[in-house]
């Protein structure tokens, strides 16, 4: 089944001359195409595209609104920079990458950092892949759509960056938490659960939101953990990452009471599923347009794409139990998952499990201390009671004990600047 019929496509039927209100179109070089609309309603559209029958779909589709005029630069993303400085500036672009070339991309990100940086730019591609995404996330283009895209995508997405203050859209950029674990039964999952619970605590303005990732395609229990039905299907979009989009990426979400989305798929036991390193971009590029915080849950194992959301987090934690060969096996990890991370992340140890002797011999936080160094984020304590609770209940802990000794130990390595990468 396709994206489009997943979310109720609807075709626009081409209206007669007589019926079609004027539409404005223009050729390269040539911008001054009028709009019909009133005063009060003059918005503009430009596209950019060589492509005839997306500009026929699109001048269409806005012949029958009457809140955008449309026009069109027959051309390349590199077209717009040869724009004359007088030139007026569209109130949205929509820029047709085809198969997303570097030269287009380079394109994009210059006149993004020049004269379109005020300016809303929808990217529509007809490939879509991990290094795609990424790129198109660095440039910060405000949203991107599949070349396919029904009229209605488009527009919807035109109508809600043309409400959203322009300031608002430069500043908007998901903070990526991603909790790692230096082996089996570290508690990761607890910690990342608790993380998103604490970080959604802070941010209780309307606009902020935290998406919980479960990205332990195998045997990831988040969903579980918060008595929640996994909705995310990725067995139905392997191979095909260009099928999705932000409509159906949220019909995926699964939501808990508390206001917290939920990114899950259901246990595959017994399966292998070959998750692709541009369907784990896609998702995570698109849930980094819709949410303020994504804390994402990694499997102990590494994949083909590990590596790249370990470099597109801001914050990495890895979590290890309080042993003697767990801090070893941890310091070996954290130099690996260094030289991985951007340069700006911020990357610690959390020690889990963390239960002190009042008397006597035996493994002390100072040998902790003294093995991880700087790159210690903290101990979180031993609280086995309330975990297991937590977890028969499908109840974070923070609200079945709130604020308990695990809760305030996570808040503090949350509000730390750990080392970043040197």
């Amino acid at each position: 089944m396709s994206v489009m019929a997943l979310m109720g496509e609807a075709r626009l039927a081409v209206p007669d001359r007589k019926s079609r209100r004027p539409a404005a179109e223009t050729s390269q070089g040539d911008m001054t195409g009028k709009s019909m609309l009133r005063p009060d309603q003059q918005q503009d559209v430009l596209l950019v595209t060589q492509d005839v029958e997306l500009t026929e779909r699109l001048r269409a589709g806005f012949a029958e609104k009457n809140h955008f005029a449309f026009r069109s630069l027959k051309g390349t993303v590199a077209d717009i920079e040869g724009l004359q400085t007088g030139t007026a500036l569209p109130t949205i672009a929509i820029i047709d990458l085809k198969t997303a070339a570097p030269d287009d991309l380079a394109a994009l990100e210059r006149s993004k950092r020049t004269r379109f940086a005020a300016t809303p730019v929808i990217a529509v591609t007809s490939h879509v892949d991990q290094e795609v995404v990424r790129r198109l996330v660095q440039i910060k283009v405000d949203d991107w759509l599949p070349k396919e895209s029904s009229f209605i995508d488009l527009y919807k997405s035109c109508e809600r960056l043309a409400r959203t203050p322009s300031q608002e859209r430069r500043v908007r950029e998901a903070v990526c938490y991603s909790f790692f674990p230096a082996a089996g039964g570290a508690g990761n999952t607890t910690l990342a659960i608790q993380a998103a619970f604490n970080l959604l605590a802070e941010k209780r303005q309307p606009s902020a939101s935290v998406c919980l990732v479960d990205l332990n395609f195998q045997d990831g229990s988040v969903a579980e953990y918060l008595d929640l039905t996994p909705s995310f299907k990725p067995d139905e979009l392997v191979g095909a990452p260009g099928r999705l989009d932000a409509q159906l990426l949220d019909v995926m979400l699964s939501r808990h009471a508390s206001g917290l989305s939920v990114l899950a798929a259901p246990r595959l036991p017994g399966k292998y599923l070959d998750i692709s390193e541009g369907l784990i971009g896609t998702v995570l590029g698109l849930l980094s347009q819709s949410f303020d915080c994504l804390v994402i849950d990694l499997p102990k194992n590494w994949y083909p794409w590990t590596d790249n959301v370990i470099r597109g987090s801001n914050h990495v934690y890895l979590v290890t139990n309080f042993t003697v060969p767990a801090l070893k096996h941890a310091r070996y990890i954290v130099d690996a998952i260094k030289d991985k991370a951007a340069s700006e992340a911020a990357v610690s140890v959390i020690v889990n499990k963390h239960r002190q002797k009042l008397f006597g011999s035996g493994l002390m936080k100072k040998d902790a201390e003294a093995l991880l160094r700087d790159w210690l984020g903290g101990f979180v304590p031993d609280a086995p009671d309330l975990v297991q609770d937590a977890i028969n209940r499908g109840m974070p802990m923070s609200q079945i004990a709130p604020g308990g000794k695990v809760e305030k130990a996570l808040a503090r390595i949350l509000r730390k600047n750990p080392k970043t990468k040197s």
